[in-house]
């Protein structure tokens, strides 16, 4: 597990996933000062500048921190320092899922006050309880977004294809699946807002009464068929 640390720490698409998600951040709250984050209860400029950045942050770094191995072609080397494959796995999946929550917890643990004196300024109610909220309810998305990103990278077995594969299935693929009235509900996307809605409150979602329930078990029965298929995979496999 410490090696898997001091690659996160030493390298630089974390680095500069970092600094590009802080950037998102403070770019939001300067256009916000500047212009004012209109509704307060909307909450637009936090959504925009510190949810979505954190979540293409986490699904990014969710298929890098796998996909690295295979980018770099080091997957052999690694396993003959240590042939247990799937506590390799858990150690990457644990690393990972900290430096998210960290990166999640700290970013609006920072706009809940900022962007509460910036509403307050213009004449709006952005209070900082709202925005911890919310917060908390993204790094569930966020967490839940990482593991998608690493099964799929691992899936892959292709830092820039798992990448590109999760940014789709997030963005794109999960989405365009909740929009189908028969099976929306079933879709990763829409059980994850389902989750988040219960947390942060519908209003932030335009959701009045989320089935918190289902959107649990469908959440678990996603990212158990991702994790599942691709750590069968690579458990029982030869590596490339």
């Amino acid at each position: 597990m410490t090696a898997e640390l001091r690659k996160l720490l030493a390298l630089p698409t974390p680095r500069w996933t970092l600094a590009a998600t802080i950037a998102a951040a403070a770019i939001a709250a300067l256009v916000a000062a500047l212009t004012g984050p209109g509704n307060g209860a909307d909450m637009l400029p936090v959504k925009l500048g510190v949810g979505y950045a954190t979540w293409i942050a986490a699904t990014v770094l969710g298929a890098w921190m796998v996909g690295l191995e295979y980018g770099q072609q080091t997957v052999r080397r690694t396993l003959t320092a240590d042939p247990r494959r799937l506590r390799l796995l858990l150690a990457k999946l644990a690393i990972v899922s900290g430096a998210i929550a960290a990166i999640t917890i700290v970013l609006f643990a920072v706009a809940a006050p900022l962007f509460s004196v910036i509403a307050s300024a213009h004449g709006e109610s952005m209070p900082a309880t709202d925005t911890l909220q919310f917060g908390l309810a993204t790094l569930f998305n966020n967490l839940v977004y990482a593991t998608a990103g690493f099964s799929l990278a691992l899936a892959t077995r292709s830092m820039a294809g798992g990448m590109t594969l999760a940014l789709g299935f997030a963005f794109v693929i999960s989405s365009a699946l909740s929009a189908i009235p028969s099976v929306g509900a079933y879709a990763l996307s829409a059980a994850v807002l389902d989750v988040m809605s219960g947390i942060a409150g519908g209003q932030l979602f335009g959701i009045d009464e989320p089935n918190i329930a289902r959107a649990l078990a469908v959440t678990v029965a996603w990212l158990t068929v991702l994790t599942g298929v691709s750590v069968m995979r690579f458990t029982r496999s030869d590596v490339d």
